[in-house]
């Protein structure tokens, strides 16, 4: 083994000149409150301690109109496109030729860009020059034809596209036509969460709770937490001490005139059925770290939403990694990631499930230990490093064969 090392010339590879890889990423960013601009904090957060000579740069997609109090962007936002102004993206593209980036990654979600399904973002992509990576957050399994136009015409655009789970990697194969090879598995990153913490953190949030139900994020109808709160009763008459918290403010535009249909509406099934100790709601924005505290102390993680084809889903990404016993209907993203008794899938819409599957791994620790065990094995492949690590190696494959 010695032998073969002596043959090498170390001092020759030492002495490479080996530059760091510069990435310009287009998203939507801290402070705003958006999943996606967690995503990248995090992301390139990661991305930087790894890569610490060349830190991330980012273009913010900003949602502010005008007369709108600006958010107070970090240093490393360098600049920013209106959602609303065609100019903007131009611009922006503009901006990005002339920087020292070596790759530009695109955080993609509909709802993030103007136009119709966001198709103003397609003239910026045909004016930039550097090669794109686009991470896709909807990867929609039964499009209708202009949204599948903007797919299609973006990963046309980019030289990889990402997908966060295998099911939608197939679908950019399958529906969108992308080349098996251009077509990338990068799951959604999560902290490295200590296990089985619950009691240490109950206490820390003051949750006067044996057994503790969470769901988190932004609010909205589409979450069906009304599914949970109508369990609620069912899960009481077995387990009394059992509080199920809401953690997150309404999704901003979900307002109208200043009211909040959802979460009044929640509020009335909580008076309906007696629940006002039992259901608690967190009605605020929360930090990071508070937020990893209540997953933490959580023994039940639920994603009950609403969209068979969503594909995603940063929440529950999260409480796998935490080692989390997760319940979620069985949407995309859900029922590739719970597969193998990795968590449980309930019907949507369907309350009598939810109490049901509560109860039964409330009174069988063996098998709620089952569950938390087979998710936090998953939960250790989705930490931010090994995330982190493989956007980078994606970043140098592509840059080194950009100009072949």
């Amino acid at each position: 083994m010695l032998e073969k090392i002596r043959k090498i010339n170390i001092k020759a590879e030492v002495d490479k000149n080996e530059y760091p890889l510069r990435s310009i990423f287009i998203a939507s960013y801290y402070p705003r409150k958006c999943g996606i601009a967690n995503f990248t904090k995090d992301l390139t957060t990661a991305i930087n301690n790894l890569n610490p000579l060349a830190l991330a740069e980012i273009i913010a997609m900003d949602d502010k109109e005008q007369g709108d109090t600006p958010y107070n962007y970090p240093w490393e936002v360098k600049n920013r496109i209106q959602r609303n102004n065609p100019q903007s993206y131009i611009d922006a593209a503009h901006y990005i030729n002339q920087s020292s980036a070596d790759v530009v990654t695109l955080q993609h979600e509909f709802g993030l860009f103007g136009g119709t399904d966001g198709d103003y973002l397609l003239p910026m992509l045909d004016i930039i020059n550097k090669p794109i990576v686009t991470c896709f957050h909807s990867i929609l399994p039964e499009p209708d034809e202009h949204k599948k136009y903007i797919m299609k015409r973006i990963i046309e655009k980019s030289s990889a596209v990402i997908a966060m789970s295998e099911l939608s990697r197939n679908l950019l194969i399958d529906v969108y036509d992308t080349k098996d090879e251009s077509a990338v598995l990068i799951y959604h990153g999560v902290p490295d969460f200590t296990f089985n913490e619950n009691a240490k953190y109950k206490k820390l949030l003051d949750v006067k709770a044996d057994k503790m139900l969470l769901v988190s994020g932004l609010i909205g109808p589409g979450k069906g937490i009304e599914y949970v709160i109508e369990a609620m009763p069912a899960i009481l008459s077995e387990y009394p001490k059992t509080v199920f918290y809401v953690v997150g403010e309404t999704h901003p535009d979900l307002f109208k005139d200043g009211i909040d249909k959802y979460r009044n509406y929640l509020n009335e099934l909580v008076v309906k059925h007696h629940l006002e100790e039992s259901v608690k709601f967190v009605n605020e924005y929360v930090s990071l770290e508070n937020l990893i505290q209540y997953y933490k102390a959580c023994d039940i993680y639920l994603t009950p939403h609403l969209d068979a084809q969503q594909p995603t889903s940063g929440t529950l990404a999260y409480a796998l990694g935490a080692g989390k016993i997760c319940f979620s209907t069985p949407y995309i993203y859900a029922k590739e990631m719970l597969d193998k008794d990795v968590g449980i899938l309930i019907p949507f819409k369907d309350s009598a499930s939810i109490a049901e599957q509560t109860i039964r791994v409330f009174k069988d620790e063996t098998l709620a230990n089952k569950y938390r065990n087979n998710a936090y094995q998953l939960g250790k492949l989705m930490q931010w490093p090994r995330v982190a690590y493989k956007y980078l190696k994606l970043f140098k494959v592509i840059n080194e064969h950009f100009n072949e």
